[in-house]
């Protein structure tokens, strides 16, 4: 198994610049025409995790979908349909707040029907998917970002909105603690919907306390596949991170669906050139990722790295929202602040996540602490 991850070098989001560069990030895997199928239809799946101005990065940002359905539509696509499942608000007041509204060259739609999937296809899980997503071609293009549960949220992180409304936050209960098997159903999600292309907005990327409240910090490519595993592991070597500590990564790896690094073709840019400087800053717990070494050790850290929400009350400004996302209801307002019940929380961040306020950051435990993981 083998898979072709194409570079563009680009450092802003003008249009035409977007368009060539999209043009030519496509060409050596088989160009945008391969996407146009018998009902001519085109879906975009950009991340619209929330309601968040343009320059905080949370967001795809809107010109590359623009440029990107320009380019499907030049192909022969007669209808793009933009869509996404947001943590917070419906994808038109998401996709409103970034400038991408409809026009006549895109739509922006809800993706409020969805559809059971065969119990051939989704075995175990009883996945309850977007129909828009389902039955046309997808285009992926997600935002480098970093994550506080799942350490990267890049291309496979970004199919979890094919999952509708609050279902999101019922699998994360369901899951429970255990991150990997949370991987596990990110990856089974994606081949569920398979893109047919995948693509990753780095040109202004987040670091830190991502998804959601993280830094915007410049990074300057786009970057392509048809293999999503294959492009989130490349940008791990990218940001210098192991990448099975990644959980998407070690479950694609485990279900072999992750190529050898050694059968990862990179075209258009060397991957050691495109090493932040100073090193990217990681979620806390992928500090962890950093510093494990061998494979075999991951999990030994993973017991002795014990992480939990921690809210900044001077930040905080009650608005609840981290309550609303809480799916195992480990919070509550206490006094004109929120506590977190430790002891029920599963450590999944949702409300981390989706804090519009970033005053939730994650707390790397005593050992961690102590050798001062996770501090600027």
């Amino acid at each position: 198994m083998s898979a072709t991850v194409s570079f563009q070098l680009i450092d802003n989001y003008e249009p035409e610049n977007l368009n060539a560069a999209l043009h030519n990030l496509l060409e050596p895997l088989g160009g945008y025409g391969g996407l146009i199928t018998d009902d001519s239809s085109v879906v975009i799946k950009p991340n619209l995790l929330a309601p968040r101005p343009l320059s905080r990065a949370v967001c795809t940002h809107p010109e590359v979908v623009r440029q990107f359905a320009r380019l499907a539509r030049d192909g022969g696509a007669t209808r793009v349909l933009v869509t996404d499942s947001p943590g917070i608000g419906t994808t038109q007041q998401v996709a409103a707040k970034l400038g991408l509204t409809t026009n006549d060259v895109l739509e922006v739609v809800s993706p409020e029907e969805t559809e059971w999937v065969h119990s051939k296809e989704a075995g175990m899980w009883k996945l309850h998917l977007s129909v828009l997503m389902r039955r046309h071609p997808v285009v992926n293009i997600a935002k480098a970002k970093t994550h506080g549960q799942m350490i990267v949220s890049a291309a496979v992180k970004n199919m979890f909105g094919a999952v509708v409304g609050l279902e999101k936050a019922q699998w994360h209960y369901r899951i429970g603690r255990e991150p990997l098997n949370f991987g596990k159903l990110l990856v089974h999600i994606y081949e569920m919907v398979r893109p047919k292309v995948n693509i990753i907005d780095g040109i202004v990327g987040m670091e830190g306390n991502g998804p959601g409240s993280g830094t915007p910090r410049a990074l300057g490519f786009l970057a392509a596949s048809t293999n999503a595993h294959a492009l989130d592991y490349i940008l791990c070597k990218i940001w210098k991170v192991n990448p099975m500590s990644v959980y998407t990564l070690r479950a694609a790896k485990e279900a072999g669906l992750l190529p050898d690094e050694k059968d990862i073709y990179v075209i258009g840019a060397d991957v050691a050139s495109l090493h932040p400087n100073p090193d990217w800053k990681m979620a806390v717990p992928a500090s962890v990722g950093r510093l494990v070494g061998p494979n075999w050790m991951i999990p030994l850290w993973e017991r002795l790295f014990k992480t939990v929400p921690k809210v900044n009350t001077t930040r905080c400004t009650m608005c609840f929202e981290c309550i609303h996302h809480c799916a195992a209801g480990a919070m509550e307002a206490v006094g004109g602040q929120i506590q977190i019940d430790t002891q029920t929380c599963i450590s999944c961040f949702c409300c981390q996540e989706m804090c519009p306020h970033g005053a939730i950051t994650i707390d790397s435990g005593v050992l961690a602490r102590w050798l001062r993981l996770g501090k600027d």
